[in-house]
Formats: C-alpha cells, structure tokens, sequence
C-alpha cells in the first residue's frame, strides 16, 4: 500500500511506497481538535453520558478510537474497527450491515433497523446501508458497550457507536492522502478547514474510492476458470461544516454531508456448499470457493444518501441548551441472483427511499457542585417506501445451462410488491449523576420512548390462481418502553475506578415487508429488551490505560427471520422472537507506551452467549437424508438445507464467539511535524 499526505500548514510532500500484510507505512501529522481527545498526556475525555468527562470516570465500557490511532492501525471504515475495538465487528446479511457488540447483533435482513444505533454527529443513523461507509475526516469514534436504552434510547440494545467528524479548525490547516493497494484500490481523500471571518469557520472534506475488489466472476463456458470482476466498488462522499459564533455563549454547527457507495458483495449469493441438485446443469461453472461469484443478470448494492443538519448551542449560565436537527434523504438500489448461478432462474430488484426527520433537544446542568444533571427528549419520523414496487422475474427453461447470457426480457415477471412504513416516535429522558464524596458517584436515569408504526402493503400478479396476488392492506401498532439505568462509581485512587452499573436497552417491534395471503397474518414482531448488569475497573497513567469489565445480560423476545405456516396454511416468510437468551462475559482492553513513539495496544473477550430454552425455529437446514451436488468430507457441507422445525435452545448465538482478541504495535520515527510510522 503507498499513501501520500499533504498537510498544507507545512507546505511539505512526503511519499512513501511499499507494504506488506504484516507492516504498513504512512507520513503523519498532527491530529485535529476531536470530541473525544487528548487533555494532558493521556486524558481522553469522552462524551458517552452526553456530557464531556474524562474516560475512566465514565460507569461503563467505552472504546475511544482517535483519528490518530485510527491512522496508526489503517482503519478506513466501520468495518475495520474490530481490529482495535475490542468485543465488536461489523458484518454483512445480505445488503445490510450489521454491526455486533458483545453477542448483541441482527439477524434479520431488510428493511430494518439495526439494535447497535449508530449516530453521525448527534444524529440517528435508522437507515443500516448509510453506515456501509468509509471514516474520512472523522476525529473519533466512541463504542459504548452494553444497552444504552437511557442515554441514546430505541435500538440501542446491544450498544451505540457515536461518530463524530471534524469541527472547523481556529487556524488554516488540511490534509490531502492517497492510497494505492491491491485489486487496484485507489482511495483519495483529503480535507481544508480554517476560519473565514473571526466568528465563522469552515471545513470542507473529500472521499472518492474505486476498487476492483477481490471478488471474481466464474467463466459462462470455461469450467472452473474465472472471467473478471464480480463486484468493483466505489465510494464517494462529501462533508461540509461551518460553524458561527453568535454572540456571547451561542455556537450554530451547520452541516451537509453525501454519501454514494457502490458495493454489491452483499448480494453474492453463491452456493459452494450444499448446492441443490436443481443446479446440476450449471454445476460446472459455480463457485467452488469463498471470493467467487455467478449471476444471471448483474447485482447490485448501490445508495446514496444528502444528511443536512443544524446544531444550536446556549450557555445559559446554568448549563448548556443544545438542539440538533437533522433531515436525510436516501435511496438504495438493490438486485440479486436468488440461485448464485449460470442457471437462469429467479431474479429481484428494488428501489428504497427513506426520509428522516429527527429533532433532539438536552439541557446540561453544571450549576451544582454535587450534581450532574441532563435532561432532554427527542422527536423522529421516518418514511420509507419501494419506489415502483419490487418485481421478482422467473426464467421457466429450468434446464438452460446458462452458457450464454439472457437478457431480462426473456424472463416473466412473476409478481410486483408494494411496500410503505411510516414511524412515529417521541421520547423524554433525565440523567443525574451525584457526588457524594470526592470519591464516590451515584448515578439514576430514565427515558420513556413511544413509537408508532404504520406500515401498507399489495402484491399484484398475472399468476393470482397460483397464490401470488395479495390484496392491498394496511396495519399498525404502537410500542412503548421504560428503560432506566444506575450505576455507582468509586474512586480508589486519581484515575483509577471501580464501578457497578445496570441499564436496559430495548428495539422497537418490526414489520416484515412480505405481504402474506390472509391479511390477519401481517403481525409485527414484539420489541426486544435486554438487562444489563455489569462490573468493571479501569485505570490510566501517563504512559497506560487499563480495563476491565465482567457482564451479564437477560435478553428477551430476540427478533428473527423464519418460515412460517399462516392462517389459510401457506408458508410464508416472517419476523419472529426467539423467547430469550442468557449472555455473560469478560473483557479488558489495554494501551501502553513503553517508550516515546512506541505504543501497544489489544484486547480480548471470553463470551458465553446461548439462546435460552423453547426456541424452536420453523426455517431451513442441513438434512442428511437429502444429497447435494457437492462433494465434501463434513457431511453439514455436502447435504441439502431444506425446510424444518430446529430445535435451537441452548445453542450457540449468532456472530458471539467464545473467544475473540486483537493486538496492535505501532512506532513513530519523528521527522519534523510528522514521521514515518511503522
């Protein structure tokens, strides 16, 4: 990998080429002004409880990633954070990311929400594909860990991941980078940030990627042999901020940020392992490995997405009124293989846009000697809707090998479904830590949240006699949830805490968007809800930072995709609850400089997740009583997955692990303001 830098406060150019799997060089400079960043030496302030405090006095696991260290460990996305965020990865079902915290994860595919709420700037992110993103001219990102029902409310059951990007700089400074790597990845990126009057300031960031991807497309007629490109990706996106002192005590942050990511590896659906036997004619030219791919029409995952929001800040004396707006405009395009295949059979396509508005309003109270006090409540209301329906095309000549690409007006279009949803939500909240002596906090906090979905839905069809017309229906329901949280901290010494702390998290119901024959089948999901007990240490000196936390979660009414038998005795498709499952665990994390410019940093965690007793799952699996086309030694990946009951209880939950670590070594070579860093 190369990359070159321009930081323009120098005037300098520094390249550096070469790289390895084992050893990355890059040309520093100096970090930004960040939400969450260096005081002193080693004091990272943090704001998890929604006001600014120093990390270790915060009751909870937090992972701050600094734009510095973000450069140091070549973390270029989300999904890049598990190699420095310990207990999190960020994974793909389907066209959806799906971020994972401690066991914590979706496991439903669609139009929904995730249960790990992410936020941009202060903003709600509901839409999963917006967080499929590179982090250019992002200062820091925060992980919180465990539910945050309290402080950040709906789908926060697993946690929040709080991205925060630059604010505009108080002297001219930027920075331009450009990365060359593998499967010809080319990435520039850069930003300029400085005052324009002495009361207002802006900043203007760049993104642009181009890849071919490591992913390769099998030849129609050559067996076994690949024939280019499956799935090139591209990302741009575009960030402005201009931030204005009004007056004494008053600040407004306005942004606009674009996002455009091209990037279809989540729709890949090839089968290499317990391949059907209808696939027989095309066998020959299926992927037989991990990386390779077979379409009969090109697949897609394309979304774009215009975020404006406005930020007004008072200091009334007493403490801080501060009001975020935000109104984002997205649309996602999507198609995809049902087969992975050569063998022209059925094909699907849709176009998604969603419009979100959401008002946040908090008072922070400083005024008390003893007291921490926040208060706040928030306003949100989501549109979405397929634009045009999504049709499913049929290619009836099951037997066509496929060597020779059809085009789509060759296949029926079998059925058009229709889908809109509307949520309505509000909640209020109050969080108050007290003081009680120098040494020890007693925190208690509430939010009650209240949502309405709505959500229409019609399925039309020439083939009504075969059962794939549906008729035009509407439903709804309203949720709502209390979720409280305590903690106690003491203080054992300066920067050096334990800490007890209970929270509740909870995700909202869901709707799948499957219209079903008999309208009495269209039920939403029951909300999730998870408690949270969780004990922990943390310590930090000039050279070190040390952590350590022991939980346990009660989770209930976990929501899953399954197929199910409705009322008139079809099967269909649908968003279930798992009854509940029992997850405990421990974790520490740790950073060490043991000399100047060398820092170590890692972490690991030992889970017990399992699904709880009388979970029984009505959906597809491995049967040995049904062949496959594949030959392999492990019988679970040579047999065909077909439909039956699973008995799931006491099994392994999905992306939890038992065991998961990293490790990262870092060292700087000064050389003027920046250095080389190997």
């Amino acid at each position: 990998m190369a990359r070159a830098k321009l930081p323009l406060q120098s005037g300098n150019l520094a390249a550096l080429f070469g790289a390895s799997s084992l050893l990355a060089l890059a040309w520093t400079t100096p970090a930004l002004a960040q939400d969450a960043a260096a005081v002193d030496d080693n004091t990272i302030i943090v704001t998890a409880q929604r006001r600014a405090e120093a990390l270790e006095d915060v009751p909870m696991s937090v992972e701050v990633i600094s734009n510095e260290t973000m450069a140091s460990a070549g973390v270029n996305s989300l999904r890049d954070i598990a190699n420095v965020a310990t207990g999190v990865t960020l994974n793909q079902g389907g066209a959806y990311p799906q971020p994972t915290i401690r066991g914590v994860t979706t496991v439903i595919n669609g139009t929904f929400e995730n249960n790990v709420a992410v936020y941009v700037d202060g903003l709600y992110q509901p839409s999963a594909q917006a967080i499929n993103i590179d982090l250019p001219n992002v200062s820091s990102v925060q992980v919180l860990k465990g539910p945050q029902g309290t402080l950040y409310g709906r789908n926060a059951t697993g946690g929040a991941i709080l991205l925060n990007t630059m604010l505009p700089s108080e002297t001219l400074e930027g920075k331009a980078e450009v990365t060359y790597a593998r499967f010809d990845d080319k990435r520039a990126s850069g930003y300029i940030s400085g005052p324009v009057t002495d009361r207002i300031g802006l900043s203007l960031a760049g993104y642009l990627r181009r890849s071919d991807g490591y992913m390769k497309l099998m030849s129609r007629t050559v067996p076994g042999k690949t024939a280019g490109n499956a799935a090139p990706l591209k990302q741009d996106a575009i960030r402005v901020k201009l931030s204005a002192d009004l007056g004494e005590g008053v600040r407004a942050i306005v942004g606009y940020n674009y996002t455009r990511v091209s990037d279809a590896r989540g729709n890949m659906f090839s089968a290499f392992e317990n391949v059907p036997t209808v696939l027989a004619p095309a066998y020959d030219r299926m992927p037989r490995k991990l990386g390779q791919a077979a379409w009969d029409i090109d697949t897609t995952i394309a979304t774009k997405q215009h975020e404006g929001s406005f930020t007004l800040e008072l200091d009334t004396g007493a403490g801080t009124l501060k009001s975020i707006t935000g109104l984002s405009d997205l649309a996602a395009t999507t198609s995809f293989d049902f087969d992975g295949s050569y063998l022209n059979g059925n094909w699907s396509t849709s176009l998604i846009k969603q419009r979100t508005f959401q008002q946040a309003l908090d008072f922070t109270v400083d005024a008390g000697e003893n007291l921490d006090l926040i208060v706040g409540g928030s306003y949100y209301r989501d549109r979405l809707r397929i634009a045009g329906g999504t049709p499913f095309y049929g290619f009836f000549v099951s037997t066509d090998p496929g060597r020779v690409e059809v085009p789509l007006s060759s296949y029926t279009q079998l059925f058009r479904a229709y889908f809109n949803q509307s949520k309505e939500a509000w909640a209020l909240y109050g969080d108050a830590t007290f003081h009680a002596t120098e040494a020890l906090s007693i925190n208690v906090g509430g939010r009650y949240s209240e949502e309405t979905q709505d959500v229409t839905g019609r399925q039309d069809s020439a083939f009504c006699t075969f059962g794939l017309c549906r008729a035009a229906t509407s439903t709804g329901e309203k949720f709502s949830k209390f979720t409280p949280r305590a903690s106690i901290r003491y203080e054992l010494a300066p920067r050096t805490n334990v800490y007890a702390t209970y929270s509740k998290g909870f995700r909202s119901g869901s709707y799948n968007s499957q219209i079903p024959v008999n309208p009495l089948d269209w039920k939403p999901a029951r909300q999730e809800s998870i408690d949270s007990w969780e004990l922990g240490f943390k310590t930090a000196g000039s050279n070190y930072r040390l952590e350590v936390a022991g939980f346990y979660y009660d989770y209930k009414n976990l929501q899953v995709s399954a197929t199910i038998t409705g009322s008139s005795g079809n099967a269909i498709t649908s968003v279930t609850n798992a009854p509940k499952a029992k997850i405990k665990g421990v974790e520490a994390s740790f950073e060490w400089e043991p000399v100047e410019n060398l820092t170590i940093r890692g972490g690991a965690t030992w889970l017990h997740a399992r699904f709880g007793k009388g979970f029984f799952l009505d959906t597809v699996g491995v049967n040995p009583a049904v062949p496959g086309l594949n030959a392999n030694a492990d019988v679970l990946k040579t047999y065909r997955n077909v439909a039956q009951v699973q008995n799931l209880s006491g099994l392994q939950m999905s992306r939890a692990p038992d065991f998961a670590g990293n490790l990262g070594i870092d060292y700087l070579v000064p050389n003027g303001d920046g250095g080389l860093r190997l």
